[in-house]
C-alpha cells in the first residue's frame, strides 16, 4: 500500500521531478518548488476549509486523512481510466497576516506521470486562488 500519512511538506528533503510536483511560498520548502504559492487574506485555518471543499469536489478524489495540528489534508485522486491513485497533500501556514498553502502531489506508481502532477498543482492552487479572491477576506 502507498503513503497517506500526513507529513510536514516543508521538511521534504528529497523529491522526484519526474512523477511529483510541488507548490510552495518562496522560502518555506526545504526542496525547490515547481510553483510558487501566493499569500491569501484568510487565515489558515479558512484556508484548509475552502481547500476542502474546492478540492474535495474534483473527479475521483477522495480525504484520506487529516491533521488539524499541522495543519493539513491529504487527499487522494485517481486517473480516470485505470484509477492509479496519486496522494496530494495540502498543507496550510501562516504568511504575514494571513496564509499560504503548499500543495505536493506524487504518483504512487511509475517513474513517469506524463505531467499530470505539474498539472493538477497548478489547477488546484488556481481553483483554490479564484475562491478565495471571490469570496474575499472573512467569507
Amino acid at each position: 500500500e502507498f503513503d497517506v500519512n500526513p507529513m510536514d511538506i516543508r521538511t521534504l528533503a528529497e523529491r522526484s521531478s519526474s512523477n511529483d510536483a510541488l507548490a510552495c511560498p518562496a522560502g518555506i520548502c526545504a526542496v525547490p518548488a515547481d510553483f510558487d504559492s501566493p499569500a491569501f487574506a484568510v487565515p489558515v485555518e479558512q484556508l484548509l476549509t475552502i481547500a476542502e471543499s474546492v478540492i474535495g469536489a474534483e473527479p475521483r478524489t477522495k480525504i484520506v486523512a487529516k491533521d488539524m495540528d499541522m495543519p493539513q489534508i491529504v487527499f487522494v485522486q485517481r486517473s480516470r481510466i485505470l484509477q492509479f491513485p496519486d496522494t496530494v497533500w495540502v498543507q496550510g501556514v501562516k504568511s504575514g497576516t494571513g496564509s499560504s498553502v503548499i500543495i505536493f502531489s506524487r504518483s504512487n506508481y511509475g517513474d513517469l506521470d506524463l505531467g499530470v502532477n505539474r498539472r493538477r498543482v497548478r489547477d488546484w492552487l488556481g481553483k483554490l486562488t479564484q475562491r478565495i479572491e471571490t469570496a474575499g477576506p472573512g467569507n
